[in-house]
């Protein structure tokens, strides 16, 4: 787009934006236009001032104005945010009185981030996501990079972009976004993990910060490869005694440094026992730490029989005993949607000669994979062990229908849709053609019953997420019945 040194041109930009506190959608920073968005010239990134005042100005063209920054990230703070609470919003609101005059590249960057991950989907084709603004944002990240601009704001960028990607069904690029978000973090440093040893004088904000950056990477990284089926991880595996981000309304909500110093100072660790109660993103470090192992025991298995025998006996039992604990959770607290999709995603559809499932191939949840891997072991002959087998995978996607349909069915005035977690919707979708395949297979009303209560409160994710109607496979299930 810049190194061609032409003005693109695009066509409407068809992506909305919803805010829920009276903002309508006209609103500069709601809607930008096309105009706008042309207006961008070529921008040198190697000429410092230049390049610097470029995107300044293509930023505020496109925002409109520093009150209408503040609108989206009102929503975003109190939204979006919620489920990826990756951002210091102290830090970020002393930097944004910078915006109009004199911001650093970076910084103007993350706000058309923010702005890009705040707008929701129409009615239409998948296509429908990349949007201009994305397309813009895509180009800017490549332009920063190139000027070597590198820091915790940029990764921020990156981070917000890969969560776009996958909550919108943009799965390769997703896949690819999330590679340069950890090689980016260990060009920062990142992963040497400071925040592990916090001296007396640390930057404890800037180092809570980045730990919640390495973790929301660390777990990005594995739902997408539970998504793709692929053990070849970005990031490392946590040590049991790292430390877990802080209570995230703490996080959020906290004005002043001093109102975190003390839940900085002694963090959960990863080894924290589930019975004890954690944060949103904490939970869903631990949920997608024991993902990356099922994603490892199933497609990169070890060639120790024994060993492969008692791991999956070992995961399956870990990923049980969360299940119902993260239930619970959900409905008294509100905010466990996430890892529990992580852990009901972790089995997925199994491909047997009974044709009673769907296998989705790029659809795979901890448990629902983990049970697959077991009746693709199983001998054809043992009868009552694959039965056992398929009860085990319907019991999960009666799980999480219940779970979705007590947290979901009728609080909606709990679940505005600008806070639907991107993790959950694949898990609820592979309940659903479970019980879609079951209703086929038995001719039972309640398997069609079952099947309609996923299906509806799929239709209420997919106002927020693409990915929701499960890429290209839930349009062809929507329309069944």
């Amino acid at each position: 787009m810049f190194s061609l040194r032409k003005v693109c041109v695009y066509t409407e930009d068809s992506i909305q934006t919803h805010f829920g506190s009276g903002v309508k959608s006209s609103s500069p920073a709601a809607a930008p236009h096309d105009a706008q968005l042309t207006a961008l010239l070529p921008l040198d990134p190697f000429s410092h001032e230049t390049f610097s005042n470029g995107i300044r100005d293509f930023t505020m063209r496109v925002i409109g104005s520093l009150d209408s920054m503040h609108s989206v990230l009102f929503e975003f703070f109190t939204g979006t945010h919620q489920r990826l609470p990756v951002l210091s919003k102290l830090r970020f609101y002393n930097h944004l009185p910078s915006l109009p005059t004199s911001p650093r590249p970076d910084f103007a960057t993350l706000c058309l981030c923010i702005l890009l991950i705040q707008q929701m989907p129409p009615d239409g084709g998948i296509s429908n996501v990349r949007s201009p603004l994305y397309v813009s944002v895509k180009s800017l990240i490549n332009l920063l990079e190139m000027a070597g601009d590198l820091s915790l704001d940029f990764v921020h960028c990156r981070i917000l972009i890969t969560f776009y990607e996958m909550g919108h069904g943009l799965h390769k690029a997703a896949y690819l976004s999330i590679a340069a978000c950890a090689r980016i973090s260990r060009a920062l440093g990142l992963h040497r993990k400071r925040w592990r040893d916090i001296a007396t004088n640390s930057d404890r904000l800037t180092l809570e910060e980045e730990k919640r950056t390495w973790w929301a990477i660390h777990n990005m990284d594995r739902y997408l490869s539970l998504c793709n089926g692929d053990p070849l991880l970005v990031t490392d595996d946590a040590e049991r005694t790292d430390p877990l981000p802080i209570e995230d309304l703490l996080w959020s909500e906290g004005s002043f440094l001093d109102d975190l110093n003390d839940a900085i100072d002694t963090p959960p660790s990863l080894d924290t026992p589930f019975t004890i109660t954690l944060g949103q993103m904490a939970r869903e470090c631990q949920m997608s730490y024991i993902a990356g192992r099922v994603v490892r025991h199933v497609f990169s298995p070890t060639t120790d029989p024994d060993f492969n025998t008692e791991e999956a006996v070992q995961l399956e039992r870990t990923l049980k005993s969360y299940l119902p604990l993260l239930a619970e959770e959900e409905l008294k607290i509100g905010k466990y949607c996430g890892a529990f999709g992580m852990c009901n995603r972790s089995v997925a559809f199994p491909s047997c000669n009974l044709h009673i499932y769907a296998r989705r191939s790029n659809s795979c949840s901890a448990l629902f994979m983990l049970y697959e891997s077991k009746l693709n072991q199983a001998d054809e002959n043992a009868v009552d062990e694959r039965f056992r087998l398929l009860q085990l995978i319907e019991d999960v996607s009666l799980r999480a229908i219940a779970f979705a349909e007590a947290s979901y069915g009728d609080r909606a005035e709990n679940y505005p849709r600008e806070i639907h977690s991107p993790y959950l919707p694949y898990s609820l979708f592979q309940s659903a053609v479970v019980q879609y395949r079951l209703w086929k297979h038995s001719n039972d009303v309640t398997f069609k019953q079952r099947f309609d209560t996923i299906k509806s409160i799929l239709s209420e994710f997919t106002k927020r997420w693409m990915d929701a109607c499960g890429s290209s496979e839930l349009p062809r299930v929507r329309n069944i019945g």
